[in-house]
């Protein structure tokens, strides 16, 4: 008997523009797919994603309330797998993505992101997510990993033990700042991923960086003053998340 090694998570909400490619780049892993499951966490989707993921994955949950924090949980409460990875629905891993990182968690990581290119863009775009995969790859070598959501990894034990991920703008940060009391985390310089430019084209570049900025600054408690807290637009970039 095949032990299961792996439940991958892909929560979702009106994402059939994305959703096939995604799920279809997870059916084609090295490991054996007995080895894995794939489970795709709806918030009630109104288009044809649900449809679409019935045909690869092999649980689908709905849920009516939404959250990409939320979705990520519900899947891992239905996961059977001995470790956890998280997949954005627009995102595509290579195919020796869990093969890859299979090595890491079982060497004692409690928490591993691998490194990605952007899907389609210009030059400029690509260089730009280039130099974000170095400056997070060179935090992890001082201590200070910074796993994100587009693809993360992490024992079910342990996500359980730190009770999973948290209702914050920048969940995925929470998340790292728990694991890295259970021991290390990693940010993989290789590329094992492709996601989609989707955010890059709706804010740009300066954009996409004052919203990250604005989210931390939020999540750690630096901005409570209400004249200041006015001038804060993230949330006005949730619903992209």
């Amino acid at each position: 008997m095949v032990t299961m090694e792996f439940s991958v998570v892909v929560p979702a909400l009106n994402e059939e523009s994305y959703i096939e490619e995604c799920l279809k780049s997870i059916s084609k892993q090295t490991l054996p797919r007995e080895s894995y499951e794939i489970i795709v966490s709806d918030g009630a989707s109104r288009d044809r994603t649900a449809e679409i993921a019935r045909k690869y994955a092999d649980k689908v949950i709905i849920s009516e309330r939404r959250g990409i924090w939320w979705g990520r949980n519900l899947g891992a409460k239905a996961a059977k797998g001995k470790y956890l990875a998280f997949i954005d629905a627009d995102t595509r891993i290579k195919e020796n993505y869990l093969e890859t990182v299979q090595k890491h968690l079982d060497r004692g990581a409690v928490g591993l992101t691998a490194a990605y290119d952007v899907d389609g863009s210009c030059l400029k775009t690509r260089i730009l997510g280039c130099m974000s995969c170095y400056c997070w790859w060179l935090s992890s070598k001082v201590g200070s990993t910074r796993l994100i959501g587009i693809n993360l990894c992490v024992p079910r034990e342990v996500f359980l033990k730190v009770g999973g991920f948290k209702n914050y703008a920048l969940e995925d940060a929470v998340l790292d700042r728990e694991l890295r009391k259970e021991g290390e985390t990693y940010f993989l310089i290789k590329k094992l991923a492709v996601t989609s430019p989707r955010r890059l084209k709706a804010y740009g570049a300066a954009g996409l960086c004052r919203y990250y900025l604005e989210l931390g600054l939020v999540d750690s408690g630096r901005i409570k003053r209400p004249y200041i807290k006015k001038y804060i637009k993230h949330q006005r970039y949730s619903p992209i998340r």
